[in-house]
């Protein structure tokens, strides 16, 4: 390892893990980045939830997610409202978010 490190100007450790890697996948590629946690809407269920919040401005988040049919949690249905459907809450009802031009 010591002699192979020398001769690429990598540190022993940095080249003892490549060989590691290349002896379990017999590839020197990067693993893939599609680690982490899905999605809890996606597909059918996000264009639901969009139908549901346009036909129901009003809902509240509890309502939304009991209509919807899925087990998740209250902050789910409000980062996917907010984040991926681009809705705010607008004092009593769910709006799309305006877009200001900066200043």
């Amino acid at each position: 390892m010591g002699q192979i490190a020398a001769r690429y100007k990598l540190p022993k450790a940095t080249t003892q893990h490549l060989v590691e890697h290349y002896h379990a996948t017999g590839s020197l590629a990067p693993k893939p980045r599609d680690c982490g946690r899905k999605p809890a809407f996606s597909g059918d269920a996000l264009g639901k939830l969009e139908a549901d919040v346009l036909a129901n401005p009003d809902a509240t988040l509890a309502e939304l997610r009991d209509r919807s049919g899925l087990k998740v949690s209250l902050v789910a249905v409000h980062n996917t409202l907010r984040n991926a459907l681009g809705f705010t809450r607008k004092k009593s009802r769910y709006t799309r978010a305006s877009k200001k031009e900066p200043m």
